[in-house]
Formats: C-alpha cells, sequence, structure tokens
C-alpha cells in the first residue's frame, strides 16, 4: 500500500512540476535553452526577431535593380524651352520693333519676365521649405518636380543672357542701320555744286560719275583710335567749299595724308553712308578742322 501511494503521489508531483518546469525558459536544460537570450542566437542570420517566423529563409534574393525611364517630354521641355526663351527675347530686342515700338517691346518683355521670375521664385521657395523645414506635403516630388525647377532655372538664365546680348547686338550692330534707314536717300548728287545744307536728311547718297577723293587734304586725328577724314571733290577740281567728307576709324596714319578706308580704292565706288554714332561724330569734326586748318581750305559750316 505505501508502494502505490509513493508512486501516486510521484505521478501527482511530476504532473505539477513539470508543466512549471516547461513555462521557466532558464530552468530548461541547456541544450534546450541554448541561445535563446542571445542577440544572434546561433545559427542565425538575420536576428532575435526573426527567430519567431521558423519558416522565413536564411538567405534573401539577390537585389534587382530596376531602370528608371527617362521622362521624354520633360527632357524635350528641358531641351528646347531655354531656346525659345533666348531666340525670342534676343530678336525682340535686336530688331526693327525695338527701334519702332520701345514701349511694346517693353511690354512683351514685361509680360514673359515677371511671370516666369515669380514662379521660379514660388518654386524655389517652396522647394526650400520642402527641404529644409520638413514641409513634404506643399511641394510635388519626384522626378516630375526636379524637371519642373530645371526648366524654370534655366529659362531664367537663358531670358537674362536674351537681354544682354539683344541690347549689345542692338547698339552696336542694328541701330546704326535703322537709323539711316528712317533718313532719305540721294543719288546723282554732285559735290561741286550742291551744299551740304541740302542734304540734311540725307541717310544715304550716291555721287555723280567722277567723284573721288581728294588725297592731298586727307588726314587723321589720333585719340586712342585714329579717326580719318578725306574730302569728296569732282575730277580732282578745287572747291570753294568741301562740304562731302569720306570717314573711317583706325584706316589712315596720323601723320601724313592717306585714307585705306572701306572700299574706297574699288573702282565704281560712288557712294556712302551717313555718320550716326553720336560719340565719333565729334572727333571726326575735329579732324575735319584740323586737316581745313592746315590746308587753308574752306570745310562745310555744319563741320
Amino acid at each position: 500500500a505505501s508502494r502505490h501511494l509513493i508512486a501516486n503521489s510521484t505521478k501527482f508531483i511530476c504532473g505539477l512540476v513539470l508543466p512549471r518546469i516547461r513555462l521557466q525558459p532558464d530552468l530548461m536544460p541547456a541544450e534546450v535553452n541554448y541561445g535563446i537570450h542571445q542577440s544572434h542566437p546561433y545559427g542565425s542570420l538575420y536576428g532575435p526577431e526573426d527567430t519567431i517566423n521558423a519558416s522565413k529563409p536564411l538567405m534573401m534574393p539577390p537585389f534587382q535593380y530596376k531602370r528608371k525611364r527617362i521622362n521624354v517630354i520633360s527632357a524635350i521641355v528641358a531641351l528646347f524651352a531655354p531656346w525659345l526663351v533666348f531666340c525670342g527675347i534676343a530678336s525682340l530686342w535686336s530688331f526693327s520693333l525695338r527701334y519702332t515700338s520701345p514701349a511694346l517691346t517693353w511690354g512683351i518683355t514685361l509680360a514673359v519676365g515677371v511671370p516666369l521670375a515669380l514662379l521660379t521664385v514660388y518654386v524655389l521657395y517652396q522647394t526650400y521649405s520642402a527641404i529644409w523645414r520638413g514641409q513634404y506635403l506643399v511641394i510635388e516630388t519626384g522626378d516630375h518636380a526636379a524637371w519642373t525647377l530645371f526648366i524654370l532655372i534655366t529659362c531664367c538664365v537663358a531670358f537674362i543672357l536674351a537681354l544682354c546680348f539683344g541690347g549689345s547686338n542692338y547698339q552696336q550692330n542694328m541701330r546704326g542701320n535703322f537709323d539711316i534707314s528712317a533718313l532719305s536717300s540721294y543719288t546723282g548728287v554732285n559735290p561741286a555744286t550742291m551744299r551740304g545744307q541740302e542734304l540734311m536728311d540725307a541717310g544715304k547718297v550716291t555721287f555723280v560719275d567722277g567723284a573721288d577723293l581728294d588725297l592731298r587734304y586727307a588726314n587723321g586725328f589720333r585719340n586712342t583710335d585714329v579717326y580719318c577724314v578725306a574730302p569728296i571733290t569732282v575730277n580732282n577740281a578745287v572747291l570753294a567749299s568741301y562740304d562731302f567728307w569720306a570717314v573711317g576709324k583706325n584706316c589712315c596714319s596720323d601723320d601724313k595724308p592717306d585714307f585705306k578706308c572701306g572700299n574706297v580704292n574699288r573702282h565704281g565706288s560712288r557712294g556712302g553712308l551717313r555718320i550716326v554714332s553720336d560719340s565719333d561724330r565729334d572727333f571726326y569734326r575735329l579732324a575735319v578742322q584740323q586737316s581745313a586748318s592746315a590746308h587753308a581750305i574752306k570745310a562745310g559750316s555744319k563741320f
């Protein structure tokens, strides 16, 4: 009877104790408990959080890089939009519209430049807010945002360069032609019989046959550049007053009478264009006065 009681008690004790042992990992044998409390259990490649999912593989498939496609439409706009802005503004500030309608030129320039500048500043501010302040919801994201910012900045740069190029080209090359085109043209002008006062509005003059330069009275006036002048006569005749003079810059000597400007040595050259540059006109006038004084001749009163 005592054996039977001890056996039953043993079973009862085992039934009470063994489940308790299973609930406490610290009391489990070493071969079962090994590696549970380590940061990287033995045989694990991923860490303790991955030991829960026993079905997760130890190695992941190799990463495959997916190549991004170029936004063709944005690339085309980025290529051509700045060039269109540059060509349009440069043409506007170089050609005849600026000469005939300066107010309209300024109006078109402001109508293009002001919205472009405001939109660029707005996008730059939104980009600054997104990057430095963390306000990512106020601006579009992704490649489209980068293309938009790039197009706006390049258009602004093209706009500024077009203003500089167009203004310089107009002042140096185009304005003189427009001034001459706005004046009158005269043909058959005889320097021996006509006075300069009769052609005050002349822009282009064609002389009679036999008109040529009188190189005896050619002169050069130096002021950094050499301003060259030579009177126009007919058949080398001595005139009472020399009202018509050929002029040029850096095409003669300032110490001897010569003149090699333009097409003066070409046979059949009998015409010329009026000097409309205000900065050069005063120096040509001084060269004419110097020649008249040196050779005791009379130049036109308007010189």
